[in-house]
């Protein structure tokens, strides 16, 4: 718009505004307009009145509103649906999106069959949307008539996950659902190959002879398990964590993280300056998620084929022929 030829501005784009303007994106029946001069939205019908009755030299004063098309929709949810890291539900997404016919519905019911996901769906579309409208309007005006908004976080808000699940340290016996989700993780490990069956050997060697008796666990509202660590208290303000686990319907969404930060935060509290935590099977990876707070590597433990190194190198023991 050429603000030296007309008297009309953006206002202030407050956050009434802002969630108007999303609303009305998102509504496939008619379009909408940003009257300049009142500072609020109205329809194509209601523009078409003013034009009548003040004049079509009064055009620039209405601004239509960023499209947003069921191509934009579907885009969203492609973009969603590959953030997701859960493997079982952003499959499931991925094949609604695919599956022709209806999409956007079964995208929606997929989602519903996980409330956690289904909230960070809303939290990301939300997101998204504000960063179109924001974009549009300095677009129209540049960035001096905006009012100065919240910085905009890069990862998805937190308390989504803090109004669904619980934490709490327990001490001494226990609890069967715990005893259960580990004997569980023993089984799947022993069904599994190579790496994965020996990962469950040592899981199931520090079980046995650490009995650990401290967990912190997570559950979710209705008090179903979803997430647990093991620990022990050590002297001079070290704890050991030997083994945790995220049940596989939570993993992918920030849980592990809130459940170890709980954690830490309570052991500081008990004077405990240290942790030593155990990483295997499918969470060696998981040192790169520990490294930014200046985590160090005391140890590691590595599994080799023998029939690999025996092919790859002379036999050493020919000098002995």
């Amino acid at each position: 718009m050429d603000t030296e030829q007309t008297s009309y501005s953006l206002p202030p784009l407050t956050e009434e505004l802002l969630e108007s303007i999303i609303f009305s994106m998102e509504d496939q029946e008619s379009c909408f307009y940003l009257d300049l001069l009142k500072g609020s939205l109205i329809t194509e019908k209601e523009r078409a009145f003013l034009l009548e009755d003040e004049g079509n030299q009064q055009e620039e004063r209405f601004l239509p509103i960023p499209d947003w098309e069921p191509s934009d929709g579907f885009h969203l949810m492609e973009q969603f649906a590959n953030r997701v890291r859960n493997p079982l539900y952003r499959t499931r997404l991925m094949g609604a999106l695919q599956s022709g016919k209806g999409v956007f519905r079964k995208f929606k019911d997929t989602l519903a069959e996980l409330p956690i996901l289904e909230r960070k769906w809303f939290a990301f579309k939300e997101e998204q949307l504000r960063r179109v409208v924001i974009t549009w309007y300095r677009e129209q005006e540049g960035v001096l008539g905006l009012l100065k908004l919240p910085a905009e976080c890069e990862e998805l808000t937190e308390d989504i996950l803090l109004e669904d699940f619980t934490f709490e340290s327990i001490e001494g016996e226990v609890p069967p659902d715990l005893a259960l989700f580990m004997q569980e993780l023993l089984e799947m490990g022993r069904a599994s190959e190579d790496e994965d069956a020996i990962a469950s050997f040592l899981l199931a060697r520090r079980i046995e002879l650490l009995a650990p008796t401290h967990f912190q666990i997570a559950r979710t509202q209705e008090g179903a398990l979803a997430a647990f660590l093991a620990y022990e208290l050590l002297d001079n303000g070290v704890v050991e964590v030997p083994f945790f686990a995220v049940r596989r319907e939570y993993r992918g969404l920030g849980l592990f993280r809130l459940l170890f930060d709980s954690f830490s935060r309570q052991m500081a509290r008990l004077h405990y300056t240290r942790i030593l935590i155990t990483l295997s099977g499918d969470a060696v990876t998981m040192d790169r998620f520990f490294s930014p707070y200046g985590a160090e590597p005391i140890c590691r433990q590595l599994v080799i084929k023998s029939d690999q190194w025996n092919t790859a190198n002379r036999s050493s023991e020919e000098a002995f022929l």
